[in-house]
């Protein structure tokens, strides 16, 4: 058996899952995404309160009523309906950034781009946006890559020992290799390619280290 923490704790062989700590904060948007469903409903009809027009309360309210009175002083106030409430949108606003903050995972990963982001067109401006996710997956590519490479080990084991598969120990040895991550601009590092050639690198070198091998059928 090969154990893998999701994600690791002192003293716990079986870790802490991700979710542990998005479960207070789940509860509480649930409750206040209740709260304003709540008071939607009861709020959501318009009440109008009419001063020197006579018999207006037998009068019905829809779209093309016209009200007509000699009085000047006469007024109709309008209340009820579903207010604004800014307290309320700035809480669950906060409760949705804080699970945001908790979970690493930043709305914009999602493709929820929102204005204040600012300009994602370069690759630095993307790297800072998403550092946490990035830190996050790289977290997990430790963990998970250890866990292939022992469980590659083990079959290889098995392998071998039914007959299937004939491999000496030193054979056995996996290693797992990311690539690279996708925030990266590719006219970025073909720049900084050609700079290593100006100063002298050698150009294989160059071509090496920008994933090309003579292998690849794209090589010249």
């Amino acid at each position: 058996m090969v154990h893998i923490q999701n994600m690791s704790q002192p003293f716990v062989y079986g870790g802490i899952g991700e979710v542990e700590g998005l479960v207070g904060l789940q509860d509480e948007l649930n409750t206040r995404l209740s709260d304003r469903a709540n008071r939607v409903t009861m709020q959501s009809f318009k009440m109008y309160l009419a001063k020197g027009i006579e018999g207006f309360g037998g009068s019905s309210v829809g779209p093309g009523m016209v009200w007509s009175t000699d009085n000047p002083d006469a007024q109709i106030h309008s209340f009820g309906g579903d207010a604004s409430s800014p307290s309320e949108e700035a809480h669950i606003g906060e409760i949705r950034e804080a699970m945001d903050k908790i979970s690493g995972v930043p709305p914009v990963a999602g493709g929820n781009v929102q204005a204040k982001l600012g300009n994602l067109s370069s690759a630095n401006a993307l790297r800072i946006t998403l550092m946490s996710l990035i830190a996050k997956t790289m977290r997990k590519r430790v963990g998970y890559g250890r866990g292939i490479e022992q469980v590659s080990k083990m079959v290889l084991e098995m392998l071998d020992a039914a007959g299937v598969l004939k491999t000496r120990a030193s054979d056995r040895g996996v290693r797992v290799v990311w690539g690279a991550l996708p925030v990266i601009d590719e006219e970025s590092v073909v720049k900084a390619g050609l700079a290593k050639v100006d100063l002298g690198v050698a150009v294989e070198d160059v071509v090496e280290e920008l994933g090309f091998g003579d292998a690849d059928p794209g090589v010249v």
